[in-house]
């Protein structure tokens, strides 16, 4: 039975994050990934923070376009364009930049086995014993002293250990395919489009956009709908798209950790509750977790007291931006299309995107929603909203 230091299940940038950090502070680390390579058949917007690069110190040969305009679509396709002060985001090729990752902890000496599926984990008063499945059918067992869940939104294995999993999901469905002149990032809006949340086109290289949503049922005829109205030329040029969906988790989950196991990344649910996007919290909380578990080794002690202070910080850092961003899109998703259209129009006249401009982060969203709350007060529900969230404005 192969053993090691500390075994991470999953091959996304938080798991091979961790992994990195592990290695490179002396641990035997492996990580077992089910896909067949690192990166691929994954369904995101590729959209990171521009600082994500600088503060975790990445490779920027994954970076496609970098984003400053964006185009609103109104449900009655109302258009605005909003241009930042400079360049706030970048659109990144997921396989490239996991890639990158995974290269970081291969070369922090970490092993990262693909094509292998993990099918059970028992934790034991000595260790952690792990059943794998290769990709040949093949199963065999593998020891280590902590498992670190890295597994997206797959919950199984926090199910059988005894960890949380979230209740509420929105549903996402994206599609890649070839749409010249998309250039120009848009979001569109409406309860036509994406009931409960907001649709999008991101440019993922010269001619080709990723078109996908967020909704909270049928992703998939959702997208359909909206590729036939609006992206009806694509579909001729690109032949049929392959849709691809995705739950993605909403609220604060209240156990992340326990004896010799932690999550992170998606499995935690460290996500923004206000887009579904999730690549710098997860990188974030990975150099939490992997802190923390070094100090486990240091005692050569692995039990939930421990690993508890994990928990402590990720909340610490993210509890607010979660709790208030999923509260303020589950009141935004009853806001009727007249409703929607109306904030277009105020937009137009109105000091909102000041507001904007002064307040918007890319990764951190609640003090750019206190402040439009403020300004909205004057409509009930956002004035409601506001009251309700106060006690968090402080925090």
């Amino acid at each position: 039975m192969k053993t090691a230091d500390v075994i991470v299940v999953g091959a996304g940038p938080s798991g091979l994050r961790t992994a990195a950090r592990l290695a490179g502070a002396g641990l035997d680390v492996r990580v077992l990934e089910k896909k067949p390579r690192v990166g691929t058949g994954v369904v995101c917007t590729g959209i990171v923070g521009k600082e994500v690069f600088d503060d975790f110190g990445l490779d920027r040969g994954s970076i496609v376009e970098e984003l400053r305009r964006v185009r609103l679509v109104s449900p009655y396709e109302t258009e605005l364009i909003y241009e930042h002060p400079r360049p706030f985001a970048c659109v990144v090729d997921r396989e490239r930049f996991d890639g990158a990752l995974a290269a970081s902890a291969s070369t922090a000496g970490a092993t990262v086995a693909c094509d292998t599926r993990v099918e059970d984990v028992a934790v034991g008063p000595d260790g952690v014993e792990i059943q794998v499945r290769d990709g040949d059918g093949a199963v065999r067992r593998e020891g280590a002293a902590v498992v670190v869940l890295a597994t997206g939104v797959d919950y199984g294995l926090q199910k059988k250990m005894g960890l949380s999993s979230p209740r509420d999901f929105l549903k996402g469905a994206q599609v890649e395919c070839g749409i010249p002149g998309a250039d120009l990032t848009t979001l569109f809006f409406g309860r036509d489009v994406a009931p409960g949340a907001f649709a999008w086109s991101v440019p993922s290289g010269p001619g080709r956009a990723r078109i996908g949503l967020l909704t909270q049922k049928d992703p998939k005829r959702c997208l359909d709908k909206l590729l036939d109205r609006s992206f009806s030329s694509a579909r001729g040029i690109s032949g049929p798209c392959s849709i691809r969906t995705k739950p993605v988790a909403q609220g604060l989950l209240a156990r992340t950790c326990g004896d010799r196991v932690l999550a992170v990344g998606e499995a935690a649910g460290q996500t923004k509750t206000t887009t579904g996007g999730g690549i710098s919290y997860g990188l974030a909380c990975a150099d939490l977790a992997a802190a923390v578990v070094r100090k486990c080794f240091d005692r050569s002690s692995f039990g939930l007291s421990g690993l508890a202070a994990y928990e402590r910080r990720w909340k610490a850092l993210l509890q607010k931006e979660i709790l208030v961003g999923h509260y303020t899109r589950r009141i935004c998703a009853r806001l009727s299309d007249g409703r929607i259209e109306s904030l277009f129009q105020l937009a137009r006249t109105d000091g909102i995107v000041p507001i904007i401009r002064d307040n918007a982060d890319f990764d951190w969203h609640s003090g750019l929603i206190f402040a439009l709350l403020q300004r909205l007060s004057f409509m009930k529900v956002f004035r409601e909203v506001r009251d309700k969230l106060g006690p968090m404005s402080l925090s």
